[in-house]
């Protein structure tokens, strides 16, 4: 395991912690509960609420009277609402934001202070992320991911199947990321001036590829360290094939490789993907089933011919 310096005493930067909101209530107020215990000495609480009904601003308003509560209005995803919080935070002088997911809470009242010491003593690390747990203490989510590939997507699949082992990169030494999972990362306002913001047209996913690969075309490095950090706690269910999680999965990163440069691999990963999904709607047992699979085909085939056309997705109908 790579050691984590000890912060020196009179080293303690400004940290603004930014907690998205988007009708998560209880897990939020859970989540802000648990950073009353952070030991260290110099942050400030951020709270931005993407136009949520119900009644966060409230109970924040009430029961952390210190916190900065920011109200966008609308639903302006994961890109633009921690896009709020990240320029409030710049324009407030933090030196780091870390950027929570809500539905976590700490796991670490260290956290902040061994993140900050060892940014502090690595200052080539633009971005940083801790491990993070999954659900509970006894599983460790993998947060050390790659950036969408056709070539690297058709090598994980056998990967994966073969030894699952081998992609998992979240362990007990520092690890020089392509991408940090967004769910818990600590970004360094210097490298934020360097690459801007994140950009607001992928709405949520595949966003924390497309903002490391910038930092790391600036030069910064992105960072796994071997800190515990939080327990995130993700929800089982909700996911499936034709949802529009997997869509957004799908156009983001077929988004991310026109915006850096791969045009043929994002005809190549659109061409895959509905290669696949069509033959899920071909051998679907069911008719609702198949319907549905044919319709993700064909809305994922006009996305892509619209951003190859233009550069851009449409932008993401809430």
């Amino acid at each position: 395991m790579t050691p984590v310096p000890n912060p020196t005493p009179a080293a303690h930067p400004l940290v603004h912690i930014v907690v998205l909101n988007y009708q998560m209530r209880e897990q939020t107020l859970d989540c802000l509960r648990s950073l009353q215990t952070l030991t260290y000495p110099n942050w400030r609480l951020i709270v931005v609420d993407n136009g949520s009904d119900d009644g966060l601003e409230e109970a924040v308003r009430r029961d952390y009277p210190t916190a900065v509560f920011l109200q966008t209005g609308e639903n302006l995803g994961y890109t633009g609402g921690n896009n709020r919080g990240l320029a409030f935070a710049l324009a407030d002088g933090a030196d780091y934001t870390l950027i929570l997911n809500p539905d976590t809470v700490l796991a670490n009242t260290e956290l902040l202070t061994a993140m900050v010491a060892y940014l502090e003593a690595h200052p080539e690390v633009g971005i940083a992320g801790p491990r993070v747990f999954q659900r509970d203490r006894q599983t460790v989510q993998n947060t050390v991911l790659f950036a969408p590939s056709l070539w690297r997507s058709l090598g994980h699949w056998g990967r994966y199947r073969l030894a699952p082992d081998s992609l998992v990169l979240s362990g007990s030494s520092v690890v020089e990321a392509e991408v940090l999972n967004g769910v818990c990362v600590l970004l360094r306002s210097r490298c934020l001036h360097d690459i801007g913001l994140f950009d607001e047209t992928f709405f949520m996913y595949i966003e924390d590829a497309e903002i490391d690969y910038r930092a790391r075309q600036a030069g910064w490095s992105i960072r796994y360290l071997p800190i515990d950090g939080v327990v995130h706690r993700q929800k089982r269910e909700g996911y499936h094939a034709t949802g529009p999680v997997a869509f957004l999965l799908k156009r983001n990163s077929i988004y991310y490789l026109v915006k850096a440069g791969q045009r043929g691999q994002a005809l190549g990963y659109a061409l895959c993907s509905l290669f696949l999904m069509g033959g899920r709607a071909l051998f679907h047992r069911d008719r609702p089933g198949a319907r549905e699979a044919f319709r993700f085909c064909r809305d994922l085939w006009r996305t892509t011919r619209v951003i190859l056309a233009t550069g851009q997705p449409d932008e993401w109908h809430r």
